[in-house]
Order: structure tokens, then C-alpha cells, then sequence
């Protein structure tokens, strides 16, 4: 019974301690210089810069997430700068808990198999989202919030209030999310306004913070300055987005996709349909998304081609089949209810710009969310304690990785501060180890020159060249 309870308590562990690991990037660093004349323009991320150049900061409705931002920020150079990492392993090992209780209620098998769902996530999650402050609150958190609205609501007499301002703060993180959140919790009002009266009042509350929280968001100012920087909006967009989304919902989360696939064939064998010519078409699907995720392991920035759109269409069209075949009562609603939540969070992504590896997040949660009702439905498997094996592998891979480009970092952060007090003006760093695992390591563009300059920005001049050319 001990070891039963202590190995989860290892395994969330292994988060705390990547959380130490991750270090400031790309706005991280800008947060650490920039000033605001009010909370309103903290809120709003308009920040002062004191006569530097800044080129598409975003004035949004994110005002949650660009506080939260600019708080983890600036925490890390200071004394308390343990309590960001605190707060990176803590959430990441709430979201694998939270997921967990989707497998199984109770037990460590859920854990476990959560655990590893969420150590397998893309390289560009892990890049974009896990390991980068500003994209962590801003993705992660909200989706957290949302898994924390299922456990309340399904509750018998959920509490009103709390549902009222866990959507009202979850729609104030990401736009995608927000729009989700508005349409399923007026959905789910309606669904249970005569059915189920014990919810009835927190399923109010919840659609009232939903379209409190929506109104908040849109009616921000910085909306219309979309198309007048770096971020877009237009038709035009759809087939260049529609090949990220396409890749990065269905291909690169190969772990979770692989299991949805062999848990619909097991439903389909278990109702007693054909489920041999489906489990012969999806094994080499599966096998070319393996590989595909891991060449994507050692890049910078994902690879879309048309190719990998057109195997992604044919894994969701496959899929689609397969739901339509399988007789599967409330689960089978549900799952296509998770479905339609894919559609919603990725519809709006198709028409705006950029759209990288981080606007995909929320749909792996969704993802490893069906992949869990497949699961209860599917039940009894026998090696469930064993689901731990594959992410601990590599999470002792990725810990590995975050070490040795958190201490790269440090160095070179030491040296420029080093040559700046000395009087150089120009110098030359390495990027890390693995700037693939890391957001804007790029020759042209180091984030750290924010955090080293003297009197004047950009009176030191830089040049970064690749960890191994140093």
C-alpha cells in the first residue's frame, strides 16, 4: 500500500524538478526590463521600454494570462525566483492529476497513465508551453481550470460561486479557449435546464461567468490592431493553418492518438463488428506518426508539408468511421461531444496568425480527455501499473536535456554580464544545447541581450552562434 501511494508522489516529482530547470525565454526576458504606468497597462502587456524597439507586443483580452506573464517573469532574478519553478512542476503535476481522475478514480493507474500522456506531448508543447512562462499561463493554466469545472460539475450540488469565477478567470487566458468555454457552458445549461435540478443553478453560474468572461475579453481595444503588426487575420490563412493544425492535433501527439486508435478497435471487436481490417490500415498510420514525432524531436520548429496533412485527414476520417460503427450508449455522445470541443477550439486558428505548436494544446488535453472515456469504457486492462514505464523513460531523457541547457544558460547570462561591466561592446554566445526544447534560440534573435545591456538598449552588440561552433 505505501509503495502504491509513494511512486505517483515520485513521478510528480520528476515535474518539480524540470520546473527548476526551465529558464526565462523570449518575452520571459522581456518582462524582466519592461515597466508599466498602471495595472490597466500591466493587464494590457503596454509596456515602457524606455526608447527600445518593440515589435508585436500584443494589446489583448488576455488579462489574467499577460498579468501572469509578466509575474513569473520577473520572479525568476529574484529571491524568490524557486517559486517559479514551484509553480511550473506544481501545475504541470496538477494537470496529471486532474487527467488521472479521467482513467480512474481511483488508484495509481490513472496517474500513471496520465503521467505519461503528458511527458509524451510534442516537442513543440514542450517548447511552447511547458517550458516557456508566457506560454504556459497562457495555455496551460486555463486548461487546468477547465478540467477543475468537469470535477466540479460533476459533482451532485456543485457550488454556483465557484463555477460562476472558475469560468469568469478561465475565459481571460486564451481566445480559443474562451470561445469554447462560452458555447459548452451554454450548451451544457440547456442540456440539463429540465433534467437535472440539483445542477441546474451551477450550470447558470457557470454560463454567466462563461459570457461575462467572453464580453471581457472581446471588448478589449487591442483587437483592433490586428493585421497592423506581426498577427493577422484573412481567408487566406486556412490552408498553410489548416497543415499545422492538421499535423499537430493528429500526428505529432502520437502516444495519445496511437491509443485512441487501439481503443476503438477493441470496442469494435468487443460489440462483435470487423475490427481486423481497421487495426491493418491504422497500424502503419500510426507507425509513420511515431516516426514522424520523432525526427520532429531533434528540429528547431515543426516541419507541415501536404503530406502530412492528407495522412492526418485520413486518421481522422478513419476515426470518424469507426465512432459512427460503435455502439457506445452515453460514452459514445460524450466522445463526440469531445469531438465537437476539437472543432470549436480549432476552427477560429484556421483564419488568424501565427499559429505554432502552442495553439494546439488545449486540443491535446482534449485528445488525452477522449483517449480517457475510450478507456473507461473499454476497462479491465491488465497492464494499466505498467503505463508509467514509457513516460519516466522520458522524463529521465528530458531532464537530461532542460540541465544541461539551464546550465549553458547561466553561463552564458554570467559572461555577457561579465564582458558588459568590463566595457565590451560586441560579443559572441552560444545558443543552448537543445534550442529545438527552448523558444527563439535563434542566431539572429537571443533573448538574453535584454537582460545584460549597460546604460543604453542595445549598446552591446551580439552575436549567438550554435552550442557545438562555440
Amino acid at each position: 500500500m505505501k509503495r502504491c501511494r509513494l511512486r505517483p508522489v515520485l513521478l510528480l516529482g520528476f515535474f518539480f524538478l524540470l520546473g527548476l530547470l526551465f529558464v526565462p525565454e523570449c518575452d520571459d526576458c522581456y518582462f524582466v526590463y519592461w515597466h508599466f504606468a498602471s495595472l490597466r497597462d500591466m493587464l494590457l502587456t503596454r509596456p515602457i521600454t524606455e526608447g527600445m524597439p518593440v515589435v508585436g507586443v500584443p494589446a489583448n483580452g488576455r488579462y489574467l494570462g499577460n498579468f501572469l506573464g509578466v509575474l513569473q517573469g520577473k520572479l525568476y532574478f529574484t529571491p524568490f525566483g524557486f517559486l517559479r519553478g514551484l509553480l511550473f512542476g506544481g501545475a504541470l503535476a496538477g494537470l496529471t492529476l486532474l487527467l488521472g481522475r479521467r482513467f480512474s478514480d481511483r488508484g495509481e493507474g490513472g496517474v500513471a497513465l496520465a503521467f505519461s500522456l503528458v511527458v509524451l506531448a510534442p516537442r513543440g508543447i514542450w517548447q511552447q508551453v511547458y517550458s516557456w512562462g508566457a506560454g504556459f499561463v497562457n495555455y496551460l493554466l486555463p486548461m487546468i481550470g477547465i478540467l477543475i469545472l468537469l470535477e466540479l460539475l460533476n459533482r451532485e450540488r456543485p457550488a454556483p460561486w465557484a463555477c460562476f469565477l472558475l469560468t469568469l478567470c478561465c475565459c481571460l487566458f486564451l481566445e480559443p479557449v474562451t470561445i469554447l468555454l462560452c458555447l459548452s457552458c451554454i450548451v451544457f445549461f440547456l442540456c440539463i435546464l429540465l433534467r437535472d435540478q440539483s445542477r441546474r443553478t451551477a450550470a447558470l453560474a457557470a454560463g454567466l461567468g462563461a459570457v461575462l468572461g467572453t464580453l471581457v475579453m472581446f471588448t478589449s481595444p487591442g483587437y483592433a490592431q490586428v493585421n497592423s503588426d506581426t498577427r493577422t487575420m484573412g481567408l487566406e490563412l486556412i490552408q498553410r493553418n489548416l497543415t499545422v493544425i492538421m499535423t499537430d492535433a493528429l500526428i505529432r501527439p502520437a502516444a495519445v492518438t496511437a491509443l485512441i486508435s487501439v481503443l476503438l478497435v477493441l470496442l469494435l471487436r468487443r460489440q462483435g463488428s470487423a475490427w481486423k481490417p481497421w487495426a491493418a490500415v491504422l497500424a502503419p498510420i500510426h507507425l509513420v506518426c511515431i516516426a514522424d514525432t520523432l525526427r520532429d524531436c531533434v528540429r528547431g520548429y515543426g516541419s507541415y508539408t501536404t503530406k502530412r496533412l492528407l495522412l492526418a485527414c485520413l486518421l481522422a476520417g478513419l476515426w470518424v468511421v469507426m465512432l459512427a460503427l460503435w455502439q457506445g450508449g452515453r460514452t459514445r455522445f460524450q466522445v463526440v461531444a469531445g469531438v465537437l470541443a476539437l472543432c470549436a477550439l480549432n476552427g477560429p486558428l484556421l483564419v488568424v496568425s501565427p499559429v505554432e505548436s502552442r495553439n494546439l494544446f488545449p486540443s491535446y488535453v482534449i485528445l488525452v480527455v477522449i483517449a480517457a472515456l475510450l478507456w473507461r469504457e473499454v476497462g479491465g486492462v491488465s497492464f494499466l501499473r505498467l503505463a508509467w514505464v514509457p513516460g519516466l523513460l522520458a522524463c529521465v531523457v528530458l531532464i537530461g536535456v532542460y540541465g544541461a541547457n539551464f546550465a549553458v544558460y547561466h553561463q552564458r547570462l554570467d559572461s555577457a554580464r561579465a564582458q558588459a561591466a568590463q566595457g565590451v561592446k560586441e560579443m559572441t554566445l552560444p545558443l543552448v544545447p537543445f534550442p529545438g526544447w527552448a523558444v527563439n534560440e535563434q542566431a539572429v534573435k537571443g533573448d538574453i541581450c535584454y537582460l545584460v545591456y549597460r546604460e543604453e538598449p542595445w549598446d552591446v552588440s551580439f552575436q549567438f552562434v550554435p552550442y557545438g561552433e562555440f
